[in-house]
């Protein structure tokens, strides 16, 4: 019985995360807690993207993923930079501020589903203007 009910929501959740990222547009006006955007980072008169991170959701950069041994660092989030990986946050400094159209925290579970491996404390994912 569990193994078809731990069946089904695997598959409603793939189904989820194929919805998410559909091939239709998106509307990125949008705001939220997860979400920063252009024209917040404008308005907040930063210098680079760590900095619009930093002092308009800092937690995004807190640590999410906990471990068994509290000895042993918690997992520090990634940031991938439209849709490729970069690094870690410190790459965030590396982003050229003005081409910054949307910054969006996806949580471990979300990215783990979408770009597959280990993504223990989320991702920071940045979409730059095409």
């Amino acid at each position: 019985m569990w193994r078809r009910v731990s069946f089904a929501l695997a598959a409603l959740s793939m189904t989820a995360c194929a919805a998410a990222t559909s091939s239709s547009p998106r509307s990125f006006s949008a705001s939220g807690r997860d979400v920063i955007t252009a024209a917040e980072i404008v308005a907040s008169r930063v210098t680079d993207v760590y900095q619009a991170v930093t002092q308009l959701r800092p937690e995004f950069l807190r640590r999410h993923g906990a471990t068994a041994v509290p000895l042993i660092a918690s997992p520090m989030v990634d940031v991938y930079l439209d849709e490729l990986p970069l690094g870690g946050a410190e790459s965030l400094r590396s982003i050229p501020l003005d081409r910054v159209r949307l910054i969006r925290y996806i949580s471990p579970v979300e990215a783990d589903l979408r770009w597959g491996g280990s993504h223990s404390a989320g991702v920071i994912l940045v979409t730059t203007l095409k």
